[in-house]
């Protein structure tokens, strides 16, 4: 999934080119750019081409965002591309590749078009569209397990403690639904993730047991690491839950 956002010229102009930087565009020489705000009224996206994933970021399942400085010239088209944040693994030349191509209604003053610096970030997520997240979103609500685990891996990414909560909750359905990787990863969040450091051992060993039951190779390692954690009786009692565990249908 690509997301762009647009800012004002807030920090200072990346240094100079250095052996590892990437600078991209032809400076705009027709006049200084300037920057938004005021009477200078921000450039508008035309056209912006998405830009394409690097095999080295994909194959290591690496996102993030690339902050690009860049001046939108008179003739609507960036100039003087430079890179403000960088993500590496390919991801920076592959962001500079596409906006060399985006093309923007120019900033104005006083009616006139004027050439303006911004930041433009670029980001880079492997789960695809906002149109493909939207259907996966409508998928889950629906009850469908697997669109249910693919959202929470998705919200407990964020650093937001309310859409972590959101996404506990799809993973939590996609279990309750008898998915075996969303009871393992239930059983993580549980053991190794619990909030304040305190693991809940029972509900932890529920998930993973019913995990290993299910064929989840990882599932086995992780019960034998528990256990020598539990006493006899916490042991009894999962064992108990395990036992009369039923799945349940997504509302």
């Amino acid at each position: 999934m690509l997301g762009v956002k647009l800012g004002s010229h807030s920090q200072e102009q990346p240094k100079q080119q250095t052996p590892t930087s990437i600078e991209a565009g032809v400076k705009d020489s027709t006049q200084t750019p300037l920057k938004v705000g005021g009477k200078v009224s921000a450039p508008r996206i035309i056209t912006a081409p998405q830009p394409e994933y690097s095999e080295s970021a994909r194959s290591r399942g690496y996102e993030g965002v690339c902050v690009l400085w860049l001046v939108v010239g008179t003739d609507g088209k960036p100039h003087d591309i430079r890179i403000a944040r960088s993500l590496g693994l390919g991801l920076d030349e592959k962001a500079i590749e596409a906006v060399q191509q985006w093309r923007f209604e120019p900033a104005k003053r006083d009616g006139k078009a004027v050439a303006v610096q911004i930041n433009v970030e670029v980001n880079f997520h492997l789960l695809g569209s906002d149109l493909e997240i939207t259907n996966l979103i409508r998928n889950a609500e629906r009850g469908d397990a697997e669109a249910q685990f693919k959202v929470s891996s998705l919200f407990l990414k964020s650093d937001s403690r309310q859409v972590q909560e959101r996404g506990l909750s799809y993973l939590t359905r996609a279990a309750n639904q008898g998915l075996a990787k969303a009871q393992f990863q239930l059983g993580e969040r549980l053991f190794h993730h619990a909030p304040n450091n305190a693991p809940d051992y029972l509900a932890a060993y529920v998930w993973y047991a019913l995990a290993n039951n299910s064929g989840e190779k990882k599932a086995n390692k992780a019960l034998k690491e528990l256990t020598s954690k539990m006493s006899p009786e916490q042991i009894t009692e999962a064992q108990t839950r395990v036992a009369n565990w039923k799945p349940t249908p997504s509302n």
